[in-house]
């Protein structure tokens, strides 16, 4: 999924803001919120792989603007999909964490039908 984050461009050109340091003062006073220097840095220099949401909420506060304002979320090329969709016969990728999917017909549970009612 493409996203694109254009939060340096923003701040530039709307809020004449170009250092990290300013930004980590603004979300302080305006938003009540400390975010360390590196971690403010990291959300002005590159698109972030993970964001919270508390994160994102105190930077519309603190800038007074609207997410869509900074980032886009597009969906991917149909090519990209449909590609996704046939590889591996058609199991979905997980999103997070790395553990393997279980692909054979065990289940790490009981059958909950191999028990019989007692009493």
């Amino acid at each position: 999924m493409p996203v694109v984050w254009k939060l340096k461009k923003w701040l530039a050109v709307e809020r004449d803001i170009y250092r990290a340091s300013e930004l980590q003062a603004l979300l302080a006073s305006k938003a009540g919120v400390q975010l360390s220097l590196q971690a403010v840095s990291a959300l002005i220099n590159g698109k972030p792989n993970a964001l919270r949401l508390q994160t994102i909420q105190a930077l519309c506060n603190a800038l007074d603007c609207k997410l869509s304002d900074f980032c886009e979320v597009q969906p991917d090329p149909v090519e990209v999909t449909i590609k996704k969709t046939k590889t591996k016969a058609s199991v979905p990728e997980r999103l997070y964490g790395g553990k393997k999917q279980v692909l054979s017909d065990e289940s790490i549970f009981p059958d909950p039908h191999e028990f019989t009612n007692r009493g």
